[in-house]
């Protein structure tokens, strides 16, 4: 895909998102709009958007696909950013800092009812794919209670760590990429996207916990230089991020095994981070 229908494609997404979110929903609309005028990566609509285009996915489902993932992970963040108490995102006030927390629930709600209404614009297509975001999100939710669970105590299991992180933010990643494969009818490669998907999602969180390493041990969030410390380990920063090297290295190697290239974004943005994280310690050096 070419970066000027890419651009146009994604506009697309936007307008479909905010038309779905628009149908009498009163104060949970405008908080949002709100939300998603304030930006985003887009990062899951547009690996849904490269997917469906290599694997020839026609255009109204890979719209319908990308809308879905996309509206999926805004859920996701109003409610996180809600449970989390953290009053920023994307540079602005979050949303239950905004709106206040009754508002927030309705708009988090909002945007899964939008999202499954986007996959009906699959048609015959639609309950296969609206199972399988069911189970994703239940993954997700899983996912999120042991995360708020473990906030008591930090683990030293390296493991539960892993399982965590995967379980947080693997599912919504896995989507796009799931979601096209069924479209293109090569389910086959679902695990193989399942793989690529958890160990880039293990990665990313591992790299954010550097950034937000003060912060979640003043708020005894569940950080992995924390359970580095917590194992003993002498330079736990340093381990932090060889395992988040090491995931994204995973990641791209497992995303470009896939077929017809629809995991090449993934590969990318894997390669991006890993790049990042490496020329961070250089400059530290």
């Amino acid at each position: 895909m070419d970066s000027k229908n890419a651009t146009t494609h994604l506009q697309q997404v936007e307008q479909r998102m905010h038309d779905l979110i628009q149908l009498n929903a009163g104060g949970a609309a405008t908080a949002c709009a709100a939300h998603l005028q304030a930006g985003g990566s887009r990062v899951r609509a547009r690996l849904a958007l490269q997917a469906c285009t290599a694997l020839r996915v026609n255009h109204d489902d890979a719209i319908a696909v990308a809308s879905a993932c996309e509206l999926l992970h805004n859920a996701s963040l109003v409610h996180d950013d809600l449970q989390d108490r953290d009053t920023e995102r994307r540079g602005r006030p979050a949303l239950w800092h905004s709106f206040g927390e009754a508002v927030a629930i309705c708009a988090g709600d909002l945007f899964l009812s939008a999202a499954y209404a986007a996959l009906t614009d699959t048609g015959a297509r639609a309950a296969p794919l609206m199972a399988c975001v069911h189970r994703r999100v239940a993954e997700v939710i899983r996912g999120q209670g042991e995360d708020l669970a473990l906030r008591t105590a930090i683990p030293d299991s390296l493991e539960t760590y892993e399982r965590v992180a995967r379980a947080k933010s693997g599912p919504l990643l896995i989507l796009p990429l799931e979601l096209s494969l069924t479209l293109a009818h090569r389910e086959a490669f679902i695990p193989a996207a399942t793989e690529a998907c958890a160990c880039f999602a293990v990665g990313y969180q591992a790299a954010d916990d550097l950034v937000d390493e003060a912060r979640d041990a003043l708020h005894k969030e569940l950080n992995l230089v924390a359970v580095f410390a917590a194992r003993g380990v002498a330079e736990p920063i340093a381990a932090t991020r060889a395992l988040a090297l090491e995931r994204f290295t995973q990641a791209r190697a497992a995303a470009l095994r896939l077929p017809s290239g629809c995991g090449d974004l993934l590969a990318e943005l894997a390669a991006q981070y890993a790049n990042d994280l490496a020329t961070s310690v250089r400059a530290c050096a």
